[in-house]
């Protein structure tokens, strides 16, 4: 599993028009500007900022790499429960850099911006109790995850929750819902996701009754315009 400390592409408060000026140039690899902009947010209690701040000691991006700068700033965000920082802080424990590398407690991160709605953290933690990596695999758990990630929109979450209604890995066997977790896959995602699901799809769609796939479908659409109601 590859593991990425990710950048906070939004602001929350007032700081909002900074804070995007740092992202505009970070985008642009002015790391210089980036640093200055959030560096001010930082210092000012911003946890949007003060993540980010991480992620660039972290990633050595404007300045020289320096683990222990980057879980201090992580540190800050998470008193203010910032879930992204609560991940970030997860993969330098999984990774050991810039503390002791301890899976568990990276692990506790993880669960902490998971349990946050963190949608990066549903989906690792899905991964992670599939696959039994660090821990006793446990199916149900993992569907629980994807479940929570696909319910975000992550078409990964919505594939991956779909093969476990395929199997009844996790959960009870259902082709209906698993069709329907496959529709709405393929209508988000890149042009490669949605070939996957649209194919998976096809499929299933071959060993269900009409009355199933339309019920499915029904399903699917109605899911899709409550996102786009709620600006999803």
């Amino acid at each position: 599993m590859i593991l990425v400390a990710i950048l906070t592409v939004s602001c929350r408060n007032a700081d909002e028009a900074a804070f995007a000026e740092g992202m505009e140039a970070y985008a642009q690899g002015d790391f210089e500007t980036a640093m200055k902009k959030w560096r001010v947010l930082a210092e000012e209690g911003n946890p949007s900022a003060q993540t980010n701040l991480g992620v660039m000691y972290y990633q050595g991006r404007g300045v020289p790499t320096d683990y222990k700068e980057a879980m201090r700033w992580y540190r800050l965000a998470a008193l203010k429960g910032y879930p992204e920082a609560y991940y970030n802080m997860g993969v330098a424990y999984m990774e050991g850099k810039g503390v002791e590398q301890s899976s568990q407690e990276a692990l506790r991160w993880y669960r902490a911006a998971a349990d946050g709605g963190y949608v990066s953290a549903q989906l690792l933690l899905g991964n992670v109790y599939s696959r039994g990596q660090g821990v006793e695999p446990d199916t149900k758990e993992a569907a629980k995850w994807f479940q929570a990630a696909a319910e975000q929109g992550d078409s990964t979450a919505q594939f991956l929750l779909a093969t476990a209604y395929i199997s009844g890995s996790g959960v009870d066997q259902n082709d209906v819902q698993a069709y329907k977790w496959l529709y709405i896959a393929g209508e988000q995602g890149n042009d490669q996701a949605k070939a996957g699901a649209n194919i998976a799809k096809a499929r299933l769609a071959e060993r269900m009754e009409k009355e199933q796939v339309a019920e499915a479908e029904r399903l699917a659409k109605g899911w899709l315009a409550e996102r786009k109601a709620e600006g999803n």
